[in-house]
């Protein structure tokens, strides 16, 4: 009976399943509503300056960002399908999750480039005139160096 219990308390995972994939398609959504917003802005104001053209860069890497995680967590909605409910999904060959390790690096690997993203927003608004910025480089670097760490 219990094995019976365990055997289909994996589709419970199903739940976790649903909810990345919502997540993923939301933020794919979102970024390309932001994309939308972005072009109509820049054809509104016609502003071909450097400082727009910092912001524009700026504005740009940030909706790489959200579609970008709104990827992963589709690799992950998928990965999970994988693992728990059915490994016979036809999926390109390169997302072949065979464990939850996989997975798990997969989203390090994710957060260490949104960290890197969310760096490189500043550093191109950066005038040079406040060394925060240094602060916020040093910090992201000791988050990258630690996930790199296999304990």
């Amino acid at each position: 009976m219990i094995r019976r219990i365990l055997g289909t308390s994996r589709f419970l995972v199903i739940l976790a399943v649903l909810g990345t994939f919502i997540t993923s398609a939301t933020l794919q959504i979102f970024g390309l509503l932001r994309v939308v917003a972005l072009v109509i802005d820049l054809i509104r104001s016609g502003e071909l300056t450097a400082a727009a053209g910092k912001s524009l860069i700026a504005d740009t890497v940030g909706i790489i960002d959200i579609f970008l995680i709104g990827t992963v967590m589709f690799v992950i909605s998928a990965g999970l399908y994988q693992l728990f409910v059915s490994p016979n999904v036809a999926l390109p060959g390169w997302l072949k999750i065979e464990s939850l390790d996989d997975l798990k690096d997969n989203l390090t690997e994710v957060i260490v480039v949104a960290l890197l993203v969310a760096f490189l927003s500043p550093a191109i608004e950066w005038t040079g005139g406040d060394v925060s910025i240094l602060a916020l480089g040093l910090a992201i670097a000791a988050v990258i160096i630690a996930s790199r760490v296999r304990l």
